[in-house]
């Protein structure tokens, strides 16, 4: 699994990019408890729709521009912008499904 940080998802975002991010801290519960469920999935991912965490304590600014309140936060990306948004804990098969209707247009 990627960390990935403001820098790096900002291009992605800028390129049009397929992106799917979980934003998450350290001290939040329910991203802990999501966060083995969303690495599962990236691994298993064999499509080009990327996969990342990012760590909203080390990223505030973008987090803050992306509207993030609550996490954890998922955010999808697709041609430079947010076409998705999930708050809260994702079983597997949702964030499976967010993968395939981000692959599927």
């Amino acid at each position: 699994m990627i960390e990935i940080n403001s820098v790096d998802l900002q291009q992605k975002i800028n390129n049009g990019e397929q992106v799917i991010v979980e934003f998450w801290a350290e001290w939040c519960g329910p991203c802990r408890m999501m966060k083995p469920t969303f690495e599962k999935v990236a691994r298993e991912n064999t499509s080009n729709v990327q996969m990342y965490t990012m760590n909203t304590e080390l990223n505030r600014e973008i987090a803050m521009s992306l509207g993030i309140r609550s996490i954890p936060t998922v955010k999808v990306f697709n041609g430079g912008q947010v076409v998705d948004t999930k708050v809260g804990v994702l079983s597997e098969q949702h964030i499976n499904n967010l993968v395939k209707d981000l692959i599927n247009g």
